[in-house]
């Protein structure tokens, strides 16, 4: 479901998830082709009420601009 900031949540949680068998050099260059990204994160938790799998949103998007950003 749609961030309300335009964060692509899933590929965001995707390339963090990638960083151990792809290498992080190759990731950060595909995360820099991201047109909006993770620091962009309000926290408004609008993706956590709509996010069916439990995942701990917030934390990953803080965590992929600790390593992309």
């Amino acid at each position: 479901m749609p961030c309300p900031e335009g964060i692509e949540i899933g590929w965001v949680i995707w390339d963090l998830d990638q960083i151990p068998a792809r290498g992080i050099e190759q990731i950060k260059e595909w995360y820099a082709g991201f047109s909006v990204k993770a620091s962009a994160c309000i926290e408004c938790g609008v993706c956590m009420e709509r996010c069916p799998f439990g995942v701990e949103i917030i934390n990953k998007m803080r965590e992929a601009v600790e390593v992309f950003e």
